[in-house]
């Protein structure tokens, strides 16, 4: 916008952009003084910038609020300069407010981040400097390790380390690693203030600028003493186990090489000896198959009750927020009228009266602070959305099956992985498409079910996210659902026959895989990921959910180049009762992603 203004304060001359941009049309902006137009709060400021033209012949800038015709104001980035000769100021005005906008809503998102963290009483979260001096401390940190902020903030990390720890600069090693990868993840012992110790599990998360340099350490301290007492009973049980095992299976050697030579007379001790080696087998593939549901199971345990009582807190003030903002703008609208009504009845008011209403602009903030109010009840309303949802994700486990909507369970799932298929500056973006058929409700254990879902698409967006950096195409997810008439086996007949069966598909266009990684993809404790991303249990686990727990199938198709498609099949109807074969140690399932290795 450009303008020209005369020595007795009115504008001469404006460019057609100012009446686009402020509503005004150019005989209103030339009837005032340019400085009715400038917002109260900055009429002093912005005379003063305006003096110092006298005063010098350079350029000067300054920032100020300017009305429009709606009412309301636009942050303006003035340069104005003074002709001697002509005596008139020349200045261009550019448009701001969405830069004033972008910082403030910025600020805002900082501070929830604060009081969200401060909330956190379970973890230590901590902040260090690139040196590993504390230079942020949390409420958990004060609880689980008994410093307060102002006797740790400064203090080096290594004071939680214990002094056999320190000799071998393992918290110095430890930043190190992060700096180097991005992520370290460790397990040990921790000291704390009063000298006692508890077995800690710490993420070192390094901080980076965007041009790459180190800015500090994010740190989350979580006290798993307990944990660690159990890991180590579980481990005795299993080493008197493994030696049990082994003392029985020299014993069986034994007694097979006797029955070697004595075959012809012992013909049913050889049978009952092959009975009791497969006896042995089936007692360590099932030792196998538990070991891996007791990793899962501990895993879950601490994510479930975190992001259960997270949930749970955000949920109680939304909701005291969001049902108060409607009386709210009630009783808004009553104090509104109850203005608009002594303005007919008394519309000369007194001199200071007018003067006040003047100052704060009554009828911009009486039309300003209705739209407040709505928009506020809009951010309300979408966090109740996102808290919803992830309770929806997180079902209680089901003793039996229940007819559930898996529309609802994908959609839970695609909201809470929403932020990793956004654009960020390692990865573009992954577009999604669905291509809802009409599904009726399934009998499932909903939470279940809700677990491979995240456990598929988690692999499809970690699949396309790693293979960034090596190739230059659009990135896309697509899930597809219809009912099918598919065979099954009965266990009433022995024939196989043809019942409805829901079909969820999920598709991506990444690299594929090779036929080795197919022959091995459902196998326990496989992953093709690098060490500390994946356990190698997701999809494992996934199977014994679709096949042994609700009698269907888990297929793939996939090709090097042609990317990979999983087809979940469930049948409608159970043709027979299943057993709940993947025991949980919580009653809700947070971001299975956590276990996904495929």
């Amino acid at each position: 916008m450009f303008f020209v203004a005369s020595a007795d304060g009115y504008w001469t001359q404006i460019n057609p952009m100012c009446e686009k941009i402020l509503g005004f049309t150019t005989e209103e902006f030339l009837a005032q003084p340019w400085i009715e137009w400038v917002h109260p709060d900055d009429r002093q400021l912005t005379l003063k910038q305006w003096q110092q033209l006298s005063a010098c012949t350079d350029t000067i800038s300054f920032e100020n609020r300017y009305r429009c015709k709606d009412g309301s104001y636009k942050w303006l980035v003035w340069n104005a300069t003074l002709c001697p000769k002509q005596q008139l100021v020349y200045a261009l005005a550019r448009d701001n407010t969405e830069c004033k906008q972008a910082e403030a809503a910025h600020q805002e998102s900082e501070e929830r981040f604060r009081l969200l963290v401060e909330g956190v009483k379970d973890y230590a979260i901590i902040m260090l400097d690139p040196l590993g001096y504390v230079v942020s401390w949390s409420t958990g940190a004060e609880r689980i390790q008994q410093y307060r902020a102002t006797e740790i903030i400064g203090q080096h990390l290594s004071c939680f380390y214990t002094p056999e720890d320190v000799k071998l600069s393992k918290p110095e090693e430890g930043l190190q690693i992060a700096a180097r990868q991005e992520r370290f993840e460790e397990e040990g012992w921790r000291v704390r203030k009063d000298g006692s110790q508890f077995f800690a599990n710490v993420v070192t998360t390094a901080l980076q600028t965007e041009d790459g340099q180190l800015r500090g350490f994010a740190r989350v301290t979580r006290d798993i003493t307990e944990r660690q007492f159990a890991r180590e009973a579980l481990q005795k049980s299993n080493g008197e186990l493994e030696r049990r095992v082994a003392e029985r299976t020299a014993e069986l050697t034994k007694i097979n090489e006797r029955l070697k030579q004595e075959i012809a007379q012992h013909k049913r001790t050889e049978v009952a000896l092959e009975a009791e080696t497969q006896h042995v087998t089936t007692l360590l593939r099932k030792l196998q198959q538990t070991q891996t549901k007791l990793i899962h199971t501990e895993k879950m345990s601490s994510l479930g009750q975190l992001v259960a009582g997270v949930a749970h807190e955000i949920n109680n003030p939304v909701s005291f927020i969001y049902g108060n903002i409607d009386y709210a703008i009630c009783y808004l609208q009553d104090l509104v009228n109850l203005v608009k009504l002594y303005g007919t009845h008394y519309p000369q008011p007194a001199a200071e009266i007018q003067a006040q209403i003047a100052a704060i602009d009554l009828d911009f903030l009486m039309t300003d602070i209705p739209k407040l109010l709505t928009s506020m009840k809009v951010g309300a309303s979408r966090i109740r959305q996102v808290v919803l949802s992830l309770q929806k994700f997180l079902k209680t486990e089901q003793a039996e099956m229940k007819p559930a909507d898996l529309h609802e369970g994908i959609d839970s799932t695609l909201l809470i992985l929403q932020h990793r298929l956004q654009a960020t500056v390692e990865h573009p973006e992954i577009t999604l498409s669905k291509e809802y058929g009409n599904l009726p409700l399934v009998n499932c254990y909903a939470g279940q079910i809700n677990q491979v879902f995240m456990n598929l698409i988690s692999n499809a967006i970690d699949v396309l996210q790693a293979s960034a950096s090596k190739r230059r195409t659009s990135f896309h997810l697509k899930i597809s659902t219809e009912v099918q008439e598919l065979a099954t086996e009965s266990a009433k007949v022995n024939r196989s026959q043809k019942i409805p069966h829901v079909v969820i598909r999920i598709a991506d266009n990444g690299p594929g895989m090779s036929q080795e990684v197919c022959r091995r993809l459902f196998e326990p404790f496989f992953t093709t990921k690098l060490v500390g991303k994946g356990t190698g249990l997701g999809l494992s686990i996934s199977y014994q959910i679709i096949v042994e727990n609700h009698n269907g199938q888990l297929t793939y198709q996939s090709e090097p180049g042609k990317g990979s498609e999983f087809s979940i099949a469930l049948p409608i109807r159970q043709l027979r009762t299943r057993s709940y074969n993947l025991p949980m140690a919580v009653k809700s399932e947070p971001y299975p992603s956590l276990v996904v290795n495929s």
